[in-house]
């Protein structure tokens, strides 16, 4: 239970500071591109961190890297109070993604050999975000969100420390990042490709919004649908098939993005998150426990994973604040769509093809 309990401060934390990020952007004078480069550099800090702690924890065991990025993450995200240029919040938002990386793959890797089920710990995941939503909807000051996400790591960092190592075996073997990454390829392609068309419209949407007139209270709140999805989701996702689950989550996400091109009506706008929560349970949670079971090295496979969706979020925020200054929000969106179709065409072929999924037990972004 606190294993779940330290996934959801952690992700409150994360999406409690992330949603209004573009607007902090937007206040200091930033423009598109430059709101694109801040959510790059997140995201490659968290790319790196991640990759490497993920590969170190296999051998060097799980709760050091644990503790050790709980603790950096109430740091850094208290430090986002600092932020009064567009420079210093580049620094400060590249150290929270270095410190949430030295956590996040170990957390996965320890939560899976400590025998969660891992659909329930994510959903979570996603009731943190659904808390995170809510409460930059209800605070709506800056301050006050990156003091509470600074909080919430602090007591993920105390309530960790009643895990015990002993849970988890170290790895006798010493991983080879190649060899991981060329066993799950064509896995980790398709997520990429996804997911790229994601983070190209998360950077945006909260001005996409704001342009049609949605102000700060019911973003969070068309935030919040999404993630009360995933939770809900999530937790029956474990009796599916996670291949078949996965390439759904590809095909319902090109109607997301196509939607978002089309649709303005705030009702229209809660189902299209609704429909969004469905695509990203039935995605992540299926390549998560896809790559988890392909072999022994599950701290750099989860690592992997991680730096996957975060070299989305290094590239993807870029590209989408490029394209909205040329071809303006819309073009976002239907680039996401094209995307999510060259995510389905290798999404299929590699829900039959990793090795050790065709073995696994029926269940479940």
């Amino acid at each position: 239970m606190f294993i779940s309990l330290v996934n959801f401060l952690l992700n409150f934390a994360v999406q409690g500071s992330l949603i209004f990020i573009p607007l902090l952007g937007a206040q200091l004078g930033a423009r598109d591109w430059q709101i694109g480069l801040v959510g790059a550099a997140y995201g490659t800090a968290f790319l790196f961190s991640s990759l490497f702690c993920g590969w170190k924890s296999d051998s060097l065991g799980r709760l050091l890297f644990v503790r050790l990025g709980l603790a950096a993450s109430g740091v850094t995200f208290a430090a986002q109070l600092l932020v009064q240029n567009l420079f210093v919040l580049i620094v400060v938002r590249s150290a929270v993604g270095l410190s949430l990386g030295i956590a996040t793959a170990a957390l996965i890797a320890y939560a899976f050999e400590s025998g969660a089920d891992m659909g329930k710990y994510s959903s979570y995941g996603s009731l943190g975000w659904i808390f995170g939503a809510l409460g930059a909807a209800l605070l709506k000051e800056f301050h006050l969100l990156f003091i509470t996400s600074s909080i919430c790591c602090l007591v993920a960092l105390v309530l960790s420390l009643a895990f015990k190592e002993s849970a988890v075996k170290k790895s006798k073997i010493n991983p080879k990042i190649r060899l991981v990454v060329r066993r799950n390829f064509r896995l980790y392609l398709a997520v990429f490709l996804r997911h790229l068309g994601a983070t190209a419209v998360w950077i945006i949407l909260p001005l996409y919004f704001s342009l049609l007139g949605i102000d700060r209270f019911w973003i969070g709140l068309l935030w919040g649908t999404n993630f009360a999805v995933q939770f809900v989701v999530m937790r029956f996702l474990e009796r599916f098939d996670e291949n078949k689950v996965f390439a759904f989550g590809q095909l319902l996400s090109i109607g997301v993005f196509t939607a978002y091109a089309f649709i303005t009506a705030r009702p229209a706008l809660f189902a299209v998150q609704a429909l969004l929560g469905v695509a990203w349970s039935c995605l992540y949670v299926g390549a998560l426990i896809i790559v988890l079971r392909s072999g022994e090295e599950r701290g750099t496979a989860s690592g992997i994973f991680q730096s996957t969706l975060n070299l989305c979020g290094a590239v993807g925020p870029f590209l989408g604040g490029l394209i909205a200054e040329i071809w303006g929000y819309h073009g976002v969106m239907l680039f996401a769509a094209g995307l999510g179709v060259a995510g389905l065409l290798v999404a299929v072929p590699a829900a039959r093809e990793v090795p050790g999924a065709a073995g696994s037990v029926k269940k479940q972004f």
